[in-house]
């Protein structure tokens, strides 16, 4: 009976401890607007793993299982991505886009 009980507490508080963590920021222009209804993904060897879409801030926010490090790009915006890491914390990421040539170009603020 013992063993049952704590196999259950198992299976109830591990998709808890599953979740790696939080990326979130916001994205602005290089004329220092915030970048509104674009979608954001975090990618990891091309396969999209969470999306989200920036509001009126500019701010996005997505959680992730896993832990390590993942490219988060702007749909729309050719080249537009930035190496992100997830841990079992919440990562900031203030982010400016600009146009370099053809390219867009994400970087730190």
């Amino acid at each position: 009976m013992k063993t049952t009980g704590i196999l259950i507490m198992m299976l109830l508080f591990l998709p808890v401890i599953s979740w790696a963590g939080e990326i979130y920021g916001t994205i602005k222009g290089d004329d220092g607007k915030p970048l509104t209804s674009q979608v954001v993904q975090i990618l990891q060897n091309d396969k999209v793993l969470a999306s989200a879409t920036t509001d009126a801030n500019g701010y996005f926010t997505v959680t992730l299982k896993e832990v390590g490090k993942f490219k988060l790009e702007v749909v729309g915006y050719k080249d537009a991505s930035f190496e992100v890491f997830s841990s079992n914390k919440s990562t900031r990421y203030n982010l400016l886009m600009n146009k370099t040539g053809d390219k867009w170009i994400l970087k730190s603020l």
